[in-house]
């Protein structure tokens, strides 16, 4: 299978569920992050040049399996200068064909270890993809979240508008002035917490537009926010799987496999001699009245001289760096795994903790404070104090949540494939 073909099955598989490439028009109405996902790899530039590159690099590794091109020459000696046309008169006519042989099983060494290049080349794609598609996931939470706030604000706009409906009313039964300036002020408060949050939404808007090689002001509709999740794995096979999984491995172990089969090259060049082969026709001249031909063998002996043999030495010590850099690779995965799992799990706990106690506690205290008031008990200090403890429990709850998904968009990326999710129960104060 052609590495471009198998690339983008790799690509499929880790981005989005198998599916054909959305349509410009699915996200002007609600979308999900696969969508998001599958739009920027759809149309990524950077991605369709590396596809390009890929492909030049097979063809070269073919090129590198066939021999250097034949030679044409034409010699013709002592031609009189005072007669230069004069041809004829040459002793020596000579048109021939040349061609360079390399050390025995060099070509297709050297062809193999540039396909294994290839190899790596499409890995290197592969962590192109998988970097963009991450890039793309943070981006579509971060516009989920600035959506949420957005909500919550709005809430709390409209109860802080009723509230100060609330108190102009009781001035007529002995409300006072007070009431009413500060209740005028959460209601200012609020509208500006909406505006910031337009700003903000559009940046987040504009941001993965970007990513989605958009125009930054392109339509994108509502974001449909994943639901709470975690996952519950075994740390160690979580990192076994990372290692065999993660593209960068298989660059490393194929950049390892080229500077073997290098190694096996230069061996074989330092050992062996390579040639120059060649025939020749001499044709009927004055001074030599009769046809000919002619053959010649050209041998380079590299053992002479011992530049194959540094050469070599060269290459063995890049292909025994190539073994220690596959090993280097492994170590930095088993550490991002760890912590990335380390982030999701905390991560999972605080959001918990927010929706089963502090979300609903906070949501109670806002509707008992409310009710207080409205039947004319309450007192108004402490229902400004329950709003502002709801609202700021709300954006806890919405910090926590976008925290989860973005530790766990990043566990994916240090796996190197999606890990399998458990939904977490959902409370009272979950968005």
């Amino acid at each position: 299978m052609p590495l471009a073909r198998a690339v983008c099955l790799v690509l499929a598989l880790f981005a989005a569920p198998v599916r054909a490439a959305p349509a410009e028009s699915a996200l002007s109405g609600s979308f999900d992050i696969d969508t998001a996902v599958a739009v920027a790899l759809e149309r990524s530039p950077g991605l369709q040049a590396a596809a390009h590159r890929i492909r030049a690099a097979e063809h070269l590794a073919e090129a590198e399996r066939r021999p250097e091109a034949t030679r044409l020459t034409f010699d013709i000696w002592q031609v009189p200068l005072a007669r230069p046309w004069a041809w004829n008169e040459s002793p020596m006519v000579m048109l021939g064909l040349r061609q360079p042989v390399p050390a025995a099983g060099s070509l297709k060494l050297r062809a193999a270890a540039r396909r294994k290049d290839a190899a790596a080349d499409a890995a290197g794609r592969e962590v192109v993809a998988q970097d963009l598609a991450t890039a793309v996931r943070h981006a579509f939470i971060d516009y989920a979240a600035a959506v949420a706030r957005h909500s919550v604000h709005l809430e709390h706009q409209r109860v802080s508008e009723h509230v100060l409906a609330l108190a102009r009313a009781r001035q007529v039964v002995g409300g006072t002035l007070l009431e009413i300036a500060r209740a005028e002020t959460e209601v200012a408060r609020a509208r500006a917490d909406v505006a910031t949050d337009a700003t903000a939404t559009q940046a987040a808007r504009t941001r993965l537009n970007t990513l989605m090689a958009r125009e930054a002001d392109a339509p994108l509709g509502a974001p449909q926010d994943p639901a709470p999740a975690t996952v519950a794995v075994d740390a160690r096979g979580l990192i076994a799987d990372a290692q065999r999984a993660r593209p960068e491995t298989r660059a490393a172990d194929a950049r390892r496999e080229a500077a073997a089969l290098d190694l096996r090259a230069t061996r074989r060049e330092a050992n062996l001699p390579s040639a120059m082969l060649g025939v020749a026709y001499f044709p009927a001249t004055k001074p030599m009245p009769m046809h000919g031909y002619g053959l010649m063998i050209d041998l380079q002996l590299p053992w002479l001289t011992g530049q194959g043999r540094k050469r070599r030495d060269a290459q063995a010590e890049l292909s025994a760096a190539a073994v220690r850099d596959v090993a280097q690779v492994k170590l930095g995965i088993a550490g991002e795994v760890s912590g990335a799992l380390a982030t999701v799990q905390s991560a999972s706990e605080r959001y918990q903790a927010l929706v089963r106690e502090a979300g609903p506690a906070s949501a109670r205290a806002r509707e008992v404070a409310l009710t207080g008031y409205e039947s004319g008990r309450g007192d108004f200090t402490a229902l400004l104090a329950a709003e502002a403890v709801h609202v700021e429990v709300a954006m806890d709850v919405i910090a926590a949540k976008s925290d989860l998904d973005h530790a766990l968009i990043d566990l994916d990326r240090a796996v190197g494939s999606p890990v399998a999710r458990r939904p977490l129960a959902q409370g009272p104060a979950d968005r």
